[in-house]
């Protein structure tokens, strides 16, 4: 796929301008939008005394990112299917980088029979009853416990990145990310300069980035439509 423009090596400064941005501009209260503690709050999901388990720190941070986790789906995921939950975390590291997984090495990690799909599927309950854990929720729960190996699976992002939906997202990322084109490098720069976030992963330097720009789009054709639908006003 064609890499949005704003990742490109022309457009560095202006990514990292919309990462800070996020990091530290401020609304109602003059507190800073929640999103921005997402991967910090309680040190984090990837923490090491809570690396392998989902805890109720986990959730609360998924809610940072405008989402709810359904009740049912807090007591399944923290209680009922806790040691599985846990069992599969310990197959999938921690400080993996999504840029370092070979092309090789990429089934084992992230392919069908991985234990990233495997905690997926449980996530979102795909061989049982559902109970409300849908994509964004899925892989908001996982880039808060893998956050250099998993990325968000959003609305506003998703279609910046060519995809109708999260069958595809994980080869995706890794593939405009293993191009040759730089990208990895870029998000390292974009981050520096940012001056925020020093914990961020690439990852979420790239998604702040994407989400960021993406919304800005929407802004700025709903501003067009208002025009549009003004002036046709007043020709009536």
């Amino acid at each position: 796929m064609k890499l949005p423009e704003i990742l490109e090596s022309n457009h560095v400064e202006q990514a990292a301008a919309l990462v800070n941005e996020y990091y530290t501009k401020t609304y109602r209260r003059d507190e800073i939008q929640t999103g921005a503690r997402f991967e910090s709050w309680a040190d984090g999901g990837d923490a090491r005394k809570v690396v392998n388990t989902i805890t109720a720190d986990d959730l609360i941070a998924v809610t940072f990112l405008s989402v709810d986790v359904p009740g049912a789906a807090a007591i399944g995921i923290l209680e009922t299917h806790k040691n599985e939950i846990s069992g599969l975390l310990e197959q999938i590291p921690a400080n993996l980088e999504l840029a370092n997984v070979s092309a090789e090495d990429f089934a084992v990690r992230l392919g069908p029979d991985s234990a990233a799909v495997k905690l997926w599927k449980i996530l979102r309950q795909s061989n049982a009853e559902r109970w409300g854990v849908g994509q964004t929720i899925a892989s908001k729960i996982m880039a808060r416990k893998r956050p250099r190996l998993i990325p968000i699976y959003d609305s506003v992002v998703a279609p910046l990145m060519g995809l109708k939906d999260s069958d595809n997202q994980w080869i995706t990322w890794h593939d405009v990310l293993t191009d040759g084109t730089g990208l990895p490098e870029r998000l390292k720069t974009i981050h520096k300069l940012s001056g925020v976030a020093p914990d961020a992963s690439a990852l979420r330097i790239m998604d702040v980035v994407l989400w960021k720009y993406g919304k800005s789009l929407t802004s700025t054709k709903k501003s067009q439509a208002d025009v549009s639908v003004e002036m046709a006003t007043q020709l009536v």
